[in-house]
């Protein structure tokens, strides 16, 4: 049964990421599973809460990690 509950997590992500503006083709779920497990997102957390939230959730962890340039004067 977790099989089936890490998948259902891993999938509301990559639809989440998949939906993002900018986003030109679909992530293989491996990867997914792999950003989750480094940014620290549990399947069980993500079979909690709503599609909106999960989204947040992306997008938070997607600008948090993306580099920081500086404003041009």
């Amino acid at each position: 049964m977790q099989c089936y509950q890490y998948l259902a997590a891993i999938t509301a992500v990559s639809n989440a990421i998949d939906n993002l503006p900018g986003t030109r083709h679909k992530m293989p779920h491996s990867v997914v599973a792999n950003w989750m497990e480094e940014n620290g997102i549990e399947a069980e957390d993500i079979l909690l809460v709503s599609g909106s939230k999960i989204r947040t959730i992306v997008m938070d962890l997607i600008e948090q990690n993306q580099p920081q340039m500086p404003h041009a004067a």
